[in-house]
Order: C-alpha cells, then structure tokens, then sequence
C-alpha cells in the first residue's frame, strides 16, 4: 500500500511535524485507542482504558488526555507515534470518522503492534470480511458518500488499502463486556514485550540519524546476505564515536524500532563501568535470561561465558536482538558471547557501542558506524529546546545562538548543557558565557562543559564530584545521608545539577550485587545517572584538589590497603572514599564512606555497612551455641564518633558496641538485620539524633 513506503509517506496530520519529536518524548504513551466516540466512548474504549491505566499501563484516549489549549492533531500524532500498541475498535459507523481513518494510517507508518477489535454489538456487527471487501461490507456506504461528495478523494485509496492490511491481523471479536478481559489481557502481554526504552527530551535529529544507519550499514549487511545464496548470519554492527556524541541515545531508539522483529531481546547498559566494578557476571546473568529464559547466577565471567556458549549451542530457533552499550575491551565482547555468534547462522542483530573503533576490529567487525554529532540545523534546534523551550531563538538572540553552535561543533551533550546553563538569562549573561566558552582549547569539550562547573557553589561542586566519582548507580538516600553527615545540603544541590543537565535520576541499570540485595528497597531502586563525559570530567576535577582529597576505585594504593584490612584503612586513609570490600580477618563484607564530618576538618567514618559471613541460624527446635563465635562488640577500633548510618547483617555479638563511650551518639540511621545480640543496649535512650531505626535481631 502508499502508506508503507518509508521514502514517500506523508504526514496524515500535516502541519504538526515540528513539535511531534518533543510532544512524542516529554509525554509518553504505551498505548493508543483508535476509535470513533460516538459509537464506542462512553463503553468499550473506556471500558478498555480504565482496566489497561489501573496496570500501570500509560494509555491515550482522548477525551482524557487532551489538554486546554493543545492542537488536538498534534497530541494524536505524538501519542500514535510514542505508543508501542494501537488498539482499533472497528465500530459500525468508524469509516464515517475521517480522524479515524487518518490515526489508522499513522499507527501502520509507526509499524507498531495493532489489535483490531470487531464490535458486534447493536444492529451493525463489523467482521474482518468487512475490513477486506469494502464494497460488501458495512463500510461500503460511507466511501460511497465520500466519493459523491468529492471529499478526500485522494485520500480514498490509501485508507481502504489501511483496512484491508488491518484485516488480516489477528484480532478480537467483542459481544458482550466480558471480552473486555481478553483484550485487556493480549494488551498487557504485548505491552510488557514491546516496552520502550526512555530516549531523549528532545530526540533531535534521531529520525534522520536512524535512517543514515541503516542506510550505511543494514542495508549492506542485507545485501551481502542476498549474496551468499540467502545464507544469512548474525549481523553485529558496531556504533562508535566520542563521548557525549549520542552512541547509547542512537542505540536505544534503534532497540525501540526494532525490538519487534525479534523473539528475545536484551539491552545491557554500561558494560564498561560493570566491567570495572567487577559486576560483568551480572550482566551475564540478565543476558541469559533476557535470551535463553533462564534464571541464574554466576561466580566468575568464566563461568557465565561457558553458560551462554553452552546455551547458544543448543539454542538455535528462535531470533534475538541484543544491544551492548560502552565496551572498551574486546574480552568484554568474549564474555558476553558476541565472539561466539559471530559467525553463527540466525536473523539476529547485534549493536554495539563504543568509544574504540579498534575493539570492533580486533574482534573482527567490519560493520560499523561512525556517529560525528549532528549538523548545524539540528544542532541549533537541539540548543533552542534547551535555551528556549522552542525550536529557534527568541528575538535578538539569533547572533549568540550561532555563537554557541560553533563552540559546541554538534555534540549533543554540550548543545544540551550549555543551552540549560543560558536558558531564561538575560543577552549579558550569555556574552559572558561566550566569552568563558572562547577561552577553551579548540576541540576540548570538557572544558567547555566546565563553564557550567564553574558556576556552581560551593556544595555544588563538591556533591557533582562526589557524584562522578563514588555515586553514580548508586542509591540517592545513601548519598543524601552522607552529604548531611558533611554539612552539605543535598536536595538544593541535587536540583541545581539536575536543572543544568549535568546530573539525571533514573532507575538503577547495574544489578545489585548479592550481599546488596537485602538492604535493597523502593527508595533505592532510583539512583544517580551522569554521562561517562561528565564523569570523566567531575573526575579530573577532584583530581586537580588537595582537599578535599577523593580517593575511588580502582585505585592501586587503595587496593594495597584494603588487603591489609580494615583497621589499616581507617588509619591511613585521609581523604573522601566510598568503598566495599571483603574483609578476611573479620570474615565480613564492608561498605564504607569515609570523609570530613560537618563540624570537623579531618576525616572520620560516615557511613558503615557490615555483612558478616557467619549468619545464625535458629529454629524452633534448635539453641544457638552462644559461647563459640561471639565477638564481644563491633571492634573497638572502628570510631563511631561521627558516624551517621550504620548496617549490620549478620554475626554473633555480645554487644553492639562496646561501652557507652563508643555509642555513635551522632547517628541518623540504624538499621540491624538477622544478626544474634545476647545484650541489646538500651539504643534509644543515647542515640538522640536518631531518625530511622529498623532492628530485625534473633536472641
């Protein structure tokens, strides 16, 4: 049909194109509901609605979601196009809706997943026959009535031919409220199988992008297949560029469109990072299980590599997508099975993204695509968005713009940075910041990213670069707590870095790791996110200051005092650092944070966590043996002084601490878990700053 072709569709809405990328992202829908009001409004569509919104699924219907004001064609498009189902309720009369048969032909163009729904209710019963053979159906009188009229004449074709593609979809026969079950069913089914990834605010430029790629490098990858007598492999492409370029931005919009196509899919995000925190077996496992369906854990990435090999070699039938966000080393690739399916038979595909063209090519990818940023046009509109809240400049700043798209040379993160760190000044503001921004070495981003640095506070600067160095995926409250144990205002920080897009929170995408998990809850599951350029950049930052000194992983020095134990740590150790490690003499995993206190200049122990290995066990019908393996207290050489979060899981003690002396009178958060305490101290009564207690203890 017309509507299909990728190279001549036209807009069903015209006149709506430049504000659909930004309506499409900053208001998300999983689905859309096709229908026509007067038939079907107040029941089946809303029947459908209610039952889908109260899963959690993001539904659009228009009556609800339109707003005072708002284009009505504009928010249709943007719903159509951001959905991942449509839902089309066929109603006796839904031919006579001209804006029914418009969204029909959008939601095809989008090529996502359609459910048609027959209504059967009342005296016109529609049946897919109707669909195909319009000029026998129940659709008939209504085209012949366009067409005496003269109306839409060229639209005519294209929307019956819309019809007769939906037809041959399967689909729903609705006769009575109970089928609502059903459909609301297949709806959530397909939801959670197609569910998108969060793109961009503004996904500037992204269309074009996404056909550039795979003009360049699926369309060879096909071709090269057709050659080889229809013999077709794995296709792994790679994506590579510098930092801040948009790689993983492209990657997830090209996970988005082609999911579908696709039996199983799997998009791990941050490989690098999980590589060098030493949770590479973790993605693993959600590769495993996101491929194979199959739900386990592993110890080493050599063990994980030999599952995923063993299961691919059993496992040949159905098709995968698989995405690999930020590699930097060709052994990642070996772990994560891409060197053995390489060269494996299968409709599959699988991206990576990179800074290094040379891992591509050490692991034997000739398919790759180059990402340089975006042209000047796009680039200039990227900026406005961000400076303006519109696509060009307000009047009189059209000069300053150009200045700042010659500065920023079409990366994406500095066009958004520094579009947020000018947005609502006045002209003089902005010429000052050109003039910071002229200053920078050609070409060095990061210092033209530092301009937006530079003009935070005080506690600004020192919670960015505690972000980039200790908190990036890790839990907010965690931070929060330490930053109050400094003196620090975290929240006024926080919203400040967030409003100048150097900082962003969103739901963590590293797994926890096992000895995590337990003190794992809601408030945790949303972490730090910062841009691998920003980090570098908070980074080189804190490296350039005496004090406070930050001292993260991986070090070697830090290593070198971690093997010597605990104890060795909070002697020699005078600077900021957040840590964990396995502790052999005092057989227990410790997290900490050690820094300067709010009213002290030296540094003391902020935040403990203890996992202790040997977790008693007790039943009803058994006694712990109390004298074997009690530890008279937490070690007396641990000061807990300034202490402002304390975890224990785990272990025997006859006390908690060992006098009165030692309690950590300054503490904010206790929590106790699974852990024997043969006296409880009387905790309350000298913890007086305390604000969350949570004891889970056996005795």
């Amino acid at each position: 049909m017309a509507s299909s072709s990728s190279s001549h569709q036209q807009n069903p809405f015209p006149g709506t194109n430049k504000r659909r990328e930004v309506e499409e992202s900053s208001r998300l829908f999983d689905v859309f509901i096709n229908h026509r009001g007067p038939d079907v409004k107040q029941t089946l569509a809303t029947q459908i609605y209610n039952s889908i919104t109260a899963l959690g699924i993001r539904a659009f219907l228009d009556s609800q979601e339109k707003a005072l004001g708002e284009s009505f064609p504009s928010t249709i498009e943007a719903a159509i196009r951001s959905a991942s189902v449509h839902i089309a309720i066929f109603s006796g009369k839904y031919a006579e809706s001209d804006w029914c048969l418009r969204e029909l032909v959008l939601m095809l163009q989008t090529k996502a997943k359609i459910i048609p729904v027959f209504y059967q209710v009342g005296s016109l019963e529609v049946k897919p026959s109707d669909l195909r053979h319009i000029e026998n159906g129940v659709y008939a009188d209504a085209f012949t009535k366009y067409e005496q009229k003269g109306r839409y004449l060229d639209k005519i074709k294209e929307w019956k031919e819309a019809l007769q593609q939906v037809s041959y979809t399967a689909g729903h026969e609705f006769k009575n409220s109970d089928d609502c079950k059903d459909i609301v069913s297949v709806v959530k089914e397909e939801v959670e199988r197609t569910k998108r990834l969060h793109v961009a605010k503004y996904p500037v430029g992204l269309h074009k992008l996404v056909k550039d790629f795979e003009r360049r490098c699926l369309d060879d990858l096909v071709q090269d297949f057709e050659s080889h007598c229809g013999t077709k492999k794995v296709n792994v492409v790679g994506i590579f560029g510098m930092g801040g370029v948009g790689k993983t931005t492209l990657s997830k919009e090209l996970f988005n469109q082609k999911k579908s196509k696709y039996t199983r899919t799997s998009f791990l995000f941050d490989v690098r990072e999980a590589w060098s925190t030493g949770r590479l077996p973790l993605l693993q496992s959600k590769l495993l299980k996101d491929i194979f369906c199959e739900d386990r854990s592993f110890l080493s990435r050599e063990e994980g590599a030999s599952s995923l090999k063993d299961h691919l070699e059993r496992n040949s039938s159905f098709s995968f997508l698989i995405v690999l966000d930020d590699i930097d080393h060709v052994d990642q690739l070996e772990s994560l099975l891409v060197m053995d399916i390489l060269n494996r038979p299968g409709n599959n595909l699988v991206i990576i993204s990179t800074r290094e063209v040379g891992v591509l090519t050490s692991a034997g990818i000739d398919t790759a695509y180059h990402l340089k940023g975006l042209d000047r046009e796009d680039g200039k509109e990227l900026f406005c968005w961000h400076a303006f809240d519109q696509p060009r400049p307000s009047s009189g700043f059209e000069d300053l713009v150009q200045e700042f798209i010659n500065i920023c040379g079409g990366l994406p993160l500095s066009l958004q940075v520094l579009g947020r760190h000018v947005s609502r000044r006045p002209q003089n503001y902005w010429q000052e910041a050109i003039k910071k921004a002229r200053k920078a070495l050609p070409g060095d981003i990061k210092q033209n990213l530092k301009i937006s640095f530079d003009s935070l506070d005080y506690e600004q600067k020192q919670v960015f670069m505690d972000i980039a160095c200790f908190f990036i995926d890790k839990s907010i409250t965690t931070a929060m707590t330490i930053w109050k144990g400094s003196g620090w205002s975290g929240h006024h920080a926080l919203e400040t870095l967030k409003e100048k897009c150097l900082i962003e929170e969103n739901v963590s995408y590293l797994p926890f790791l096992e000895w995590e998990v337990k003190w794992k809850s809601r408030q945790d599951e949303f972490a730090f996110r910062m841009h691998d350029h920003l980090r570098d950049l908070g980074r080189e930052l804190a490296k350039e200051l005496s004090h406070p000194l930050r001292l993260w992983h991986p070090q070697q020095h830090l290593r070198s005092l971690e093997s010597e134990g605990f104890q060795n740590i909070l002697a020699q150790i005078k600077g900021r650092c957040f840590h964990s490690f396995m502790d052999k003499s005092m057989d227990c995993q410790i997290t900490y944070f050690i820094g300067e206190a709010e009213d002290s200049s030296e540094t003391s122990l902020l935040w403990l966590q203890l996992d202790y290995l040997n977790r008693p066990q007790l039943d009803t019908n058994s006694e712990l043996d109390t004298n074997s393996d009690i530890n008279p207290s937490i070690p007396p050489w641990i000061t807990l002084q300034n202490l402002k979060c304390l975890r224990i899981s785990g272990g025997r003690f006859q006390r908690l601490w060992e006098s009165d002396g030692q309690a950590p009178t300054r503490l904010k958060e206790l929590q106790v878990r699974e852990t024997f305490v043969r006296e409880f101290p009387d905790l309350l009564r000298k913890l007086n700053n305390v604000q969350e207690v949570e004891i889970i203890w056996k005795r």
